[in-house]
């Protein structure tokens, strides 16, 4: 449905880089996009996610679109629950066990038949990375030459899975922010969950509050242990995918220097020889853009 309404919003219940969520009502919330993010990309979300939780995710279930101040919003049942990334927060001694969990929850997707109505997850990397190399660096075109090949048939891949996109509570975990999902390789989505996981310099990610490096590095060493397990993941493929997802993340706004480091590393060369460029005023295309972080 779509309605103009004039209603205020509820209590703020989380924030990302590309939207709000609210209190909305009882049972539900809305997600209000911030002015800098594209229109349209709300209708994205709401789709992937509707078909992802047709396919068997564990996705919180769409209630509708409405405009709100002349932009869609989208308003979703409310997962009960809290995010796995406070359990970080409140008990940092358990982050190699929630990395691992996370992990779990990973696999668990993998397992689902991806809709063929998702995006291919190349596409979303080549769109990204292209995106990268005009705007920060032209020697970032080098990730399209080292994008691998897909192996074996596409899982359903979250592409943005991070402990603050995890709702846990009574009923199991709820998996949220679905804009990036698509049908891919498995590799490629815990090689993308990991660069969500890297700090910047000495601050965490804005996407996980309050985080400081021995938390994340315990967290990021249980989530990668398991999957290089349950997935026989070589060290050397894995790696690869790091690069490309880091090449590709710099094309979404977030602070560089991790994942330079990481694009440095696998290529063997020295930071020194990438000079950011400032940023670029243009606006990137929707299949650039992250969901929440």
């Amino acid at each position: 449905m779509t309605c103009t309404v004039a209603r205020l919003f509820g209590d703020l219940v989380a924030r990302g880089t590309r939207s709000s969520i609210h209190a909305y009502g009882r049972g539900a919330v809305v997600k209000v996009p911030h002015p800098s993010t594209p229109t349209g990309w709300i209708h994205f979300e709401a789709r992937y996610a509707e078909a992802a939780r047709e396919a068997g995710a564990p996705v919180p279930r769409l209630l509708g679109i409405e405009e709100m101040s002349g932009r869609a919003a989208s308003v979703w049942e409310r997962a009960e629950g809290t995010s796995m990334w406070q359990h970080v927060i409140d008990q940092p001694n358990l982050s190699a066990d929630l990395g691992r969990l996370l992990a779990d929850i990973q696999c668990a997707l993998f397992e689902l038949v991806p809709p063929v109505t998702l995006p291919n997850q190349h596409d979303r990397l080549v769109s990204k990375i292209r995106w990268s190399a005009a705007t920060v660096d032209a020697s970032l075109t080098r990730a399209l030459e080292l994008l691998p090949t897909q192996a074996g048939p596409p899982r359903l891949c979250h592409g943005d899975l991070h402990p603050s996109n995890v709702i846990l509570g009574d009923h199991g975990p709820m998996i949220v922010d679905w804009f990036d999902a698509s049908r891919g390789d498995p590799i490629a989505d815990v090689a993308r969950t990991f660069v969500t996981l890297l700090g910047d310099g000495t601050s965490g990610p804005r996407h996980l509050s309050g985080s400081d490096a021995p938390t994340l590095a315990a967290l990021t060493e249980g989530h990668l242990f398991c999957l290089r397990t349950a997935l026989e993941i070589a060290d050397d493929l894995l790696a690869r995918w790091e690069a490309v997802q880091a090449a590709a993340r710099m094309a979404e706004g977030v602070p560089r220097d991790a994942l330079f480091e990481v694009w440095t590393r696998y290529e063997g060369t020295d930071d020194s020889a990438h000079a950011v460029r400032p940023e670029s005023g243009a606006e990137p295309p929707p299949a650039v853009h992250a969901a929440a972080n």
